[in-house]
């Protein structure tokens, strides 16, 4: 099944803001557009819940 997040490319949009200063609200910003890895397959484009970092594997693990 391909990843619905990245439609199975495994790469996804990111945008990155950069503003000067100390103060992050004060100026204007500029923007970068950046390909990155998708973090829903890991950059493979094959979904696969086992690899999802985003979901919280540590319910599913047997306690002490």
């Amino acid at each position: 099944m391909s990843c619905q997040w990245c439609t199975g490319s495994g790469f996804v949009q990111r945008s990155l803001v950069h503003v000067p200063g100390p103060d992050p609200f004060g100026a204007g910003g500029e923007t970068a557009m950046r390909a990155g890895q998708c973090r829903h397959c890991l950059g493979s484009g094959i979904y696969d819940s086992g690899l999802d970092p985003t979901l919280e594997h540590w319910r599913q693990e047997p306690g002490p």
